[in-house]
Order: C-alpha cells, then structure tokens, then sequence
C-alpha cells in the first residue's frame, strides 16, 4: 500500500505543483506591484538554482532545458518592450512555440551525458544554432518560412481559440506522445516532469497574456524539473537499479526505526555464482530480478531489501520468529517451484561454439532454490546489527544443511 502511495504521488507532484502556479496566478490582481516584481524574478533564480542542482548531479537534459527555458523566458518578457514592430514580437512568439515542444522532446529523447563532455558540447552548439537561427529568420524577415509556421494544417479554424499556430500544435501533442510512451517504458519521475511542464507551457503560451504569467508558470516548470532532480537522486540511493528493491542504505536506515520487537531474515541464492559461470552474467541479472519480485510479495508483514550480490534481506517489525516461519517457508517454496526459462541473447564478438552452446540452451528451463537464515531481537541479540549478524550465521547453518531451507 506504502508503495502505491509513493508512486502515486510521485506521478501526481508535478501537476499540483502546476496547479499551484494557477492559484498564483489568479491572487496576483490582487497582489502589490512589490510582490509582482518578486514574482517576475523568481524564474530566473530558480532556473540558477536548478542549473547549479542539475551541474551537481551530473543531469545534463534538465541543465540545457532550463538554460532554453531562460531564454524563452527573456524573449517572451522582455521583447515587447524593445521591439517596435509587433510583426517581429509574432514571430518570436512562433519560433518560441516551436522551440519548446521540440526540445523538450528532444533532450527527454537523448541519453545522459554529462555536461561538460562532448556531447554536451554538441548539446550547447545545437542550442547556439536554435538562438542564431530565430536571430536570422527575425531579422530578415523570412515571411515565407513564417507563413508556412502559421499554416493552417487543418480545415479548422482555431486562431479565435488559441494564439498557437496548428504546426506547432502539432509539435507539442507529438512531444506529449513521445514522453507518453517513454513514461510508461520506462517509469521515470523526469518523464512525468518533461509531461507537466510540457502541459504547463503550452498553457501559458495559449494564454499569451502577460509577463506575470510567463514568470509564475516557468518558475513552477524549474521546480517541477528540480523535484524531478531530487526524486531520482533519492530513488538511486535507496532503491536497487536492478531488482528495484529497497536498497541497502533503506535496509540500514530502516533498521533504526525498529521497536522492541522484530526479525531479521537473510536469504542467498543458491549455487548463485556457479550459475553465474554456466550460463552468464546477463542471465544472472534476470534471476536476481526474478527472486526479488516473488520476495517483494512475501507475506507475514515482511519487508523486503536487496542486501548486495545474490543476498536479500527481510526485516519483520513486531514479530517473533515463530510468526514468520510459515511465510519464509512459504516464500521459500514458492521460489523453488517457479521456473525460470532461458533466453537465446545474441551477442556481437561470441564465437561460434558459444552461440550454438547458448542456442542449444535457449527454452531450457531452471530452477532455482534459496537458503534463509532468520532471528529475532533477544537477551543475546539486542541490536539490528546484531540480530541481522545472527540471520547471517542461521543462513551459514541453511547452507550447511544442504540449502533450500529455513534455519533459526
């Protein structure tokens, strides 16, 4: 249930964070013209903050995004006032409804990085070639090019509804498409991110009001993008990239919540590394994923850590090992009774014998078995440590017991 919650919010943040910034919004008629200039810096300071954040963990997408965004910002607020013909303020506004959706996309589409590597470089070059671009096409009035931006694609006329043109319409619904399908591959927080903020600015270009509006909605797009930072960067720490299981760390930080009474559990795969060597790394890694799902589940109130290499760790809170015999041995079981299919992975550099090896064993199926060490917080083990140190040697016994089994 904890974890419904978590993933729920996690996908609903964003969007109430986008919310807010209408609240915003509508009080700001009421608002002094102090607190409007404070709104119409704030922006700009968070776009600083989250560079500086996106600079420290190394997120080059939300990095150039954010640097995009400011010169959005700039045009979108300070063009008006410096530029006499309004044709060329229109044509800024549609180069900028172009730009957004299109990076957006774009750097949600590129792999991380780094900033200050080649790439980044390459990156940077492509944002100095988009302002270059706009600079030229504005200056020399390039009416064609712009004509054809403010084309009517559709037989619908929609200039009374909205100021964005149907190409670039187009553009943003294609982006959302794409981050759409991206967030459901891959289940990502900077997804959902790129998806509110992707919304967001189409609303405040759909708008096309005031520079207060711009400000309060591209402010909130930066914190939505530094919250998407912050939400990774803790996923990456307390959780297992591979097996998705509550990491280590969560183990140890878990462990001082608990209370006056728990146990610890300690379960290893069997013959882990002897698997490892017959059928490969790669297969190894699908194990380990197929375990942690079926220990994820364990019953009995269990909680369940991926400890490191092949050993996974269950904590109890407010049981006795007598309570959790049955849904180890039941976890047990469970995993001895579930086949685990081999897959024919080609490989680029295998030789000819190691394919028709790996071949010959593709749709074999395997099973694999679990030893589990369990104790509980007594006279003689009165700490988490000590009790998780107990487990460990109860699993040594599993072990010398012959494996597949529970020992206290």
């Amino acid at each position: 249930m904890k974890t419904v919650i978590k993933t729920t919010f996690k996908i609903i943040l964003p969007f109430i964070l986008i919310a807010l910034a209408y609240f915003l919004y509508i009080k700001t008629n009421v608002m002094s013209e102090p607190q409007i200039d404070v709104i119409r810096l704030s922006p700009y300071v968070i776009f600083v903050i989250g560079a500086v954040i996106s600079w420290k963990f190394n997120r080059s997408r939300e990095f150039f995004i954010l640097i995009i965004f400011t010169l959005c910002l700039v045009s979108l607020a300070y063009l008006p006032g410096t530029i006499d013909k309004s044709i060329q303020m229109a044509d800024s506004y549609s180069i900028i409804c172009l730009v957004i959706p299109i990076n957006i996309a774009l750097f949600s589409l590129f792999k991380e990085r780094g900033i200050l590597s080649l790439w980044g470089g390459i990156r940077i070059g492509m944002i100095l070639s988009q302002i270059l671009l706009s600079f030229w096409l504005i200056d020399s009035r390039q009416q064609e090019i712009f004509t054809l931006i403010k084309k009517d694609i559709f037989p619908v006329n929609l200039h009374s509804i909205t100021s964005i043109s149907q190409v670039s319409i187009i553009f943003f619904v294609i982006a959302l498409v794409i981050l759409i399908l991206r967030q459901i591959k891959y289940k990502s927080s900077q997804d959902i991110s790129f998806i509110a903020v992707l919304i967001a600015l189409f609303f405040v270009l759909h708008q096309n009001s005031n520079p207060t509006l711009y400000s309060i909605f591209f402010a909130a797009s930066g914190i939505v993008l530094i919250a998407s930072i912050i939400q990774d960067s803790y996923s990456m720490a307390f959780s297992d990239e591979l097996t998705g299981l509550p990491s280590r760390r969560a183990l140890k930080q878990d462990m001082m919540k608990l209370g006056m009474n728990y146990v610890i559990a300690m379960l290893d795969i069997d013959h882990f590394k002897k698997f490892n060597d017959t059928y490969g790394h790669d297969t190894g890694d699908e194990v380990l994923k197929l375990v942690a799902s079926t220990i994820k589940d364990v019953t009995g109130g269990g909680k369940s850590y991926r400890y490191g290499g092949e050993e996974f760790t269950i904590l109890f809170p407010g049981k006795s090992v007598n309570d959790v015999l049955p849904h180890l041995e039941e976890l047990r079981e469970k995993i001895s009774k579930r086949a685990f299919t081999l897959r024919n992975k080609r490989g680029k550099g295998k030789s000819r014998s190691k394919r028709k090896t790996r071949s010959a064993r593709a749709g074999k199926q395997i099973y694999i078995t679990v030893s589990i060490g369990v104790s509980q917080k007594n006279e003689k083990s009165k700490t988490p440590d000590a009790v998780m140190k107990s487990a460990d040697t109860a699993l040594y016994r599993a072990k010398k017991k012959g494996r597949n089994c529970v020992s206290k």
